[in-house]
């Protein structure tokens, strides 16, 4: 089968939806490389060309997002700490141990009563948690826990 019979026969079936992706490769591949084509597919080339270059941006989205997991479980962990920082602030605040205004929690393995300390440390680490500039700390904890 020539070449011009095999790209008709392929492009007759792109537009019918039952080209494989790798006869799609070999489509943009061959607009891509052919200047001088009959008219009917002359007319075709630019969206061809479109094709492939759209084709091309998702196979770089891919690549990008096959990375993103692994920044998110860190700040996944780093959400986790916060919430269990605050977590053991407020027992501590609430147990009965202590009066109605002390604040008692443990930073670093120290015990600390100072309720600007505690409430600083807090404000530290949700601040840490927040600085990658998105504040998706819902879907950072479903991701943690596999409920996507």
């Amino acid at each position: 089968m020539s070449d011009i019979l095999r790209i008709r026969t392929l492009t007759d079936r792109f537009f019918d939806g039952t080209t494989t992706l790798e006869e799609e490769h070999e489509l943009y591949d061959y607009y891509r490389r052919e200047q001088a084509l009959p008219a009917d597919l002359a007319q075709l080339r630019q969206l061809f060309l479109d094709f492939a270059a759209v084709q091309f941006a998702d196979e770089q989205t891919v690549s990008i997002n096959v990375n993103k997991p692994r920044r998110w479980l860190r700040w996944a962990v780093a959400a986790c700490a916060a919430l269990l920082i605050a977590a053991g602030a407020a027992v501590w605040l609430n147990s009965g141990q202590q009066d109605d205004d002390e604040c008692v929690a443990y930073i670093y393995g120290e015990r600390t009563t100072d309720r600007d300390v505690v409430l600083g440390e807090i404000q530290k680490t949700m601040a840490a948690v927040a600085d990658d500039g998105s504040d998706e700390v819902e879907e950072q904890l479903k991701m943690m826990f596999g409920n996507e």
